[in-house]
This record gives C-alpha cells, sequence and structure tokens, in this order.
C-alpha cells in the first residue's frame, strides 16, 4: 500500500465552479484537497483528517464560514491549522472579526492566482508563532 505523504488542505467553497477553480490551485500547490460546500460536510471531513491548511468561504448555506472558524478554533486537534478565509465581503468590520474568531488571513474576492498562492505559501511556512495574521498580510500588500 502507497501512503500519500502530501499535504492536505481543506476547502469549503458553496459554489461548484469556483470550489474546482480554487481547488486547482491548491494542488498546484502541492496540496491533496478535501473539499466541502458546506457548514456540516467540512465538519464531517475535518472529524476524519488533520489538514494542514483550511480556507473557507464566509458565505455559506446555513451557518456561516465565521461559524465554522469558531468551531475549529475550538477544536484541540485543529487549533494549530491555519485558516485562510475567502470572501467577497471585506469590510474592516468583516476582517477584524475573521481575525477575532481565529482566522489566520483574509483574502478578498476576486483575488488572483498569484496572490492566492502568496497566502498559501505564507501560512505553509514556519512555525505557529511566524504564522502571519489577517492584518499583517494586509499590511505587506500595501504600496
Amino acid at each position: 500500500m502507497e501512503i500519500d505523504t502530501k499535504r492536505i488542505a481543506v476547502l469549503v467553497e458553496d459554489l461548484p465552479p469556483l470550489r474546482e477553480t480554487i481547488s486547482g490551485y491548491l494542488k498546484a500547490n502541492g496540496l491533496r484537497v478535501e473539499a466541502a460546500s458546506d457548514y456540516h460536510s467540512a465538519v464531517a471531513i475535518l472529524a476524519t483528517c488533520i489538514p494542514h491548511l483550511i480556507c473557507l468561504d464566509v458565505t455559506l448555506p446555513r451557518e456561516s464560514g465565521f461559524e465554522l472558524c469558531e468551531h475549529i478554533r475550538r477544536d484541540s486537534r485543529l487549533a494549530w491549522v491555519p485558516i485562510l478565509v475567502l470572501s467577497e465581503r471585506a469590510s474592516p468590520e468583516d476582517m477584524a472579526y475573521a481575525e477575532q474568531v481565529g482566522a489566520n488571513a483574509y483574502l478578498k474576492k476576486p483575488f488572483t492566482r498569484e496572490r492566492f498562492d502568496k497566502y498559501v505559501s505564507a501560512l505553509l511556512d514556519g512555525p505557529n508563532a511566524s504564522r502571519p495574521s489577517v492584518r499583517r498580510l494586509r499590511r505587506s500588500e500595501r504600496p
């Protein structure tokens, strides 16, 4: 039996075309992708694996991505896993709330492949203490 040594990403996105595109980006970054379309399917996936990265949309059917982020941070098995929020909502309040509920970074849709790869790379590299927060990644992008 061959063991899959690739790092795992859990992607939570309710729109199939976007889920497919982002999944492709993650695979190109060397990650095996487990995809979910809502809070409950994501929780089911997270009960069976501990990923190296979680990418989640804020606007999901029924429960929000913010609620999922809170759920993940309450799970001691997943407390160290970096969370990248992907959302078309990008008010300062949304970004602050994402950080408050445990997100490590917040990327506004639409985004470029280059920008997405930059965030993924920053979140996967280094120990937990050096992982960028929402604010630090946003500040690094200012001209």
